[in-house]
Formats: C-alpha cells, structure tokens, sequence
C-alpha cells in the first residue's frame, strides 16, 4: 500500500457517494464564500472608516489628512491663552512640505471656541477655521479614490459657498442651525477670547449648512475661513498643518522626510509630526470592535463546516465496515485505513474552496451592483453603500483553514476504526 493508492481509492469513495459529497462541498463550499465575503466586507470596511478619517474626521477639527504638524509643546502642556503654541509662519513651513513629490497639498487650521449667537439665544461651538479652497480638495481626494468606486459623492458645494460668501461667511452644522433658527443669508455674532485675554466679538453670514460626521458634536460645530478665526483670535498663527498625501500607503515614509524637511539637524525640533494614526482613536475603536464580531463569525463558520464534513466521515465509517474489515484481513494497518479517509477529507476541502471562489465572486458581483445602503454606524449621521472588496490577500488563509477543518474532520474515524475488529466487520450486517 502506498500514498498514490490510497488517494486514489479516497477519490473513487467520493465519487461512489457522489449525492452525500455533493451535499458535503456545497456546504464546506458555502463556509468558505461566507468567510471570504466577510473578509471583503471587513477590508472594505476598514479600507472607508480609514479613508473617512483622513477625509472627514470623527471630532470637531475635521479630517485628520494624513499627516498633522503641531508646535511640539502644544502636545506636552496646556494653553494658558488661545494660540500660545500655535504654528507661525506657515507659508514656509508648508512650502517645505509640498516640495516632497508624494504630497498633494499641505492646509492650515485653526482650532478655536466661543459663543455664538442670533441676538435672541446664544450656544457654545467648537469651531475650525479653514482655507475653503484646500477643505474641498480634501473632499475631492474622496472621490477620486478608485477602490471606493461606487461609493457615494462628497459635496464640496458648502465650501464653495463660503469660498464666495467672503472672509466673514460661516458654516452651521444642522442641529446647530436649527438650535439658532439660522439658514443660509442670516446673520450671526462670533464671541471668544483673543490672544490677549480680551474679549472680541465679529458679525458673520451663514454661507450654509452641513452635516457633522457625529451627531454628538452637530449641535455645536461651526466653519469659518481662517481671516475670520484670525480675526477673531487676533492672532496670526494656525493651530496647525494638515499634510494629504497622494496614497495613504506613503504616510510612514513621507512623515519622516517631513521631520527632516522641517527640521534638519536640531536636537530639540520645534514641530511634532504626528501621522494619522495617531489621531484616529474612532478608527481603532470601531476597527477592534469588528475584528471581535468577525473572528466570532469566523468561528462558528469553521465549526459548522467541521461538524458537517465530521458526521459525512463518520457515517461513511458506519456503511463501509465489511469495507474496513476487508483491508484489515489483507494486512492494511489502522493507520492507513484512516489516512484513506483523511485523503477524503483533505479532497472534500479542496473541491469546497474552488466551489467556494465561485459561490463569493457570484454573490460579491451581486452584493456589489445591488446598491444595498448600511445604515449610519453608532454615533454617525450618514448611511453607506454596502461594497465587498476582492481582499485577495485573506484567501489563501481561508483556504487553508477550510481545507485543515475538514481534513481534520476525517481525524474522527481513527477511533471508530480502531474499534472494528477483522471478524466482526466481515459478518456485520
């Protein structure tokens, strides 16, 4: 007896119980189109919450671009007054930035807050002073993604907005409008602390209105183009850089020639350069909490495949004892009658992963084209067009874990054929 024959035989079996096979692969198959489909969907889910963060951002200071440039001592201490450790001087400082070919644009930001107010009612805002311009570029880098194709339009029209609407025009996120009866044309009153400790007041014009990526900061989020920050502020300085790459796959090597840039030799730099990931604690929140629920998927996926190639191996075990029974009269050893049936298992997992590719391209070319919309995940505000990515990289490994659990499966029989006596089998009915 050798390797070849008992393949062989294992493939003859299969085939002699082609309907239970059948049956058998289309199950085992199906597993591996439901692991591969989540992967997708887990890479594309991971592939847009990234892309949304650098984009559009999860707080009040927007989207995160893909790498930031802080004053370092902003990180290390608290403001005493606004600005104290802003970034002065950005013109040059983002020229340097630019020069480096894998960055697409560099943008300033200023972070501020206050009061504002309708003459009748006044609400705190967490407010963001921005260059228009460079705000609707970022959103115009969303769109051009072309792995995300399909995938629904970013709007730069407010922006555009207040592009036109002047250096005193302001965007009101939607509770924040509604709390203030305002809409686009009305006039408001900004109120906040200068640089020196006074207190300054600017009229402004609401350009538009616009939805906050959370629903938890709407009511108090606000846009403004940095003249009108500075002027309120009075101040000169941004709180800080925004650098947007033309891959995000560049940001560890472009954040480094950035440092060098910026800092050239100077053993106490006076800027951090701080990546995105390092901003993004809602990507890695909602990123830990879906490897839990898809590995836990994944789990009992693997389960129900193993237990369904486990009970075909064990029935086979109970219709061929005379079959067993025989092999062992003409000097076949235990160990070889169970690696028939491991052969078996080990054939069922391969003819399950190609039926399987074909069940997850099917249902992925469906699932794709069908325009099924998810609904806002926790604390968001906006829906999403359900995409599977390819996620080719995670295939090899589904297959071998399809293939291991149902060979493993045939691991089973070992014991009930080790049970099975020469005598006994030969006269079983």
């Amino acid at each position: 007896m050798n390797i070849i024959k008992i393949a062989t035989i294992s493939l003859r079996n299969l085939l002699r119980n082609s309907r239970r096979t059948l049956i058998t692969v289309l199950v085992s198959a199906a597993g591996f189109a439901a692991l591969a489909i989540l992967a997708g969907y887990m890479d594309f889910s991971f592939y847009g919450l990234r892309e949304l963060t650098v984009c559009k951002g999860f707080t009040a200071g927007g989207g995160t671009g893909h790498i930031q440039v802080f004053h370092s001592e902003s990180l290390k201490k608290e403001e005493l007054f606004p600005m104290q450790y802003g970034v002065e001087d950005n013109e040059k400082i983002r020229a340097d930035i630019e020069s480096i070919d894998e960055v697409s644009f560099t943008m300033p930001r200023i972070e501020f807050n206050g009061l504002i107010s309708n003459g009748d009612k006044s609400i705190s805002f967490l407010g963001l002073g921005v260059d228009p311009e460079k705000e609707a570029e970022l959103i115009q880098y969303w769109n051009s993604l072309e792995k995300m194709g399909g995938k629904k339009k970013m709007s730069d029209t407010a922006y555009r907005k207040l592009e036109k609407t002047g250096s005193f025009g302001v965007l009101l996120g939607q509770q924040m409008a509604k709390a203030l009866n305002a809409e686009a044309g009305s006039n408001l009153m900004l109120m906040s602390t200068t640089v020196d400790g006074a207190v300054n007041v600017v009229d402004v014009t609401v350009a538009g209105v616009i939805r906050g990526a959370m629903k938890s900061i709407d009511r108090h989020y606000l846009v403004a183009p940095l003249e009108t920050a500075m002027s309120l502020l009075q101040t000169d300085k941004v709180s800080k850089i925004v650098v947007v790459l033309k891959r995000t796959e560049d940001t560890a090597v472009v954040s480094r020639l950035i440092e060098e840039n910026i800092h050239g030799q100077d053993d106490q730099p006076m800027f951090s350069v701080i990546p995105w990931e390092e901003l993004a604690a809602y990507y890695y929140s909602v990123r830990d909490v879906y490897n839990i629920i898809f590995s836990f998927t994944g789990i009992i996926v693997v389960a129900i495949v193993f237990l369904s190639c486990t009970n075909t191996m064990l029935m086979a075990t109970m219709e061929r004892v005379k079959e067993i029974g025989t092999l062992k009269a003409i000097g076949v050893s235990n160990a070889w009658v169970s690696l028939m049936f491991l052969f078996e298992g080990f054939f069922i997992g391969l003819l399950s992963v190609a039926g399987g590719l074909v069940f997850k391209y099917v249902f992925s070319v469906v699932i794709n084209n069908s325009g099924f919309k998810m609904p806002p995940p926790p604390g968001m505000s906006s829906s999403y067009l359900l995409k599977i990515f390819s996620a080719v990289e995670f295939l090899p490994w589904i297959a071998l874990l399809i293939v291991f659990s149902t060979t493993l499966s045939g691991l089973l029989t070992l014991l009930k054929i080790r049970k099975i006596s020469i005598v006994d089998s030969l006269t079983h009915v």
